[in-house]
């Protein structure tokens, strides 16, 4: 790698924005105009049986205050409720409501498209190699965290 070169990091970072993007771009149109693509973070963790917020800032590495501000957007517009948690009577769970999983589904669909797409550029050998590498390196970064 020469120092022109951007890093692994820089490459994933601007593929996953873009990926979003393109993303938000179609659900906006489908769903609300207000999503953004920082209210994913709440869809991209939730529990089909409902979290926490607590549990959905930690895996999406923001704050508790953070995360509990795009539950309460996607509250005000449908997408989710809060339920007392069955575990913890004074804790509260998030869980999607019918339009929220409406809305995964749509979102679904959407990244299907999304990979059809790519699938054309990068050929369908090109696009499960980049599937096969990219879970790869998730497994080969957990390891290298988990190791003392």
């Amino acid at each position: 790698m020469s120092a022109e070169d951007p890093t692994l990091l820089k490459l994933l970072v601007q593929s996953a924005t873009a990926f979003e993007r393109r993303l938000n771009d179609g659900l906006r149109d489908d769903l609300d105009e207000e999503l953004r693509p920082a209210h994913y973070a709440v869809f991209r963790y939730l529990d089909p049986a409902g979290s926490r917020v607590s549990e959905l800032a930690e895996a999406a590495g923001m704050t508790q205050q953070a995360m509990g501000e795009l539950v309460t957007h996607l509250q005000r517009c449908g997408y989710v409720e809060r339920r007392p948690d069955p575990a913890d009577g004074r804790a509260r769970q998030v869980v999607a409501t019918p339009t929220g999983v409406e809305a995964l589904q749509a979102a679904a669909g959407r990244i299907h498209e999304i990979e059809r797409a790519l699938g054309e550029h990068l050929g369908a050998d090109g696009l499960q190699e980049l599937r096969e590498l990219l879970s790869r390196l998730g497994e080969v970064l957990r390891e290298q965290h988990d190791s003392p």
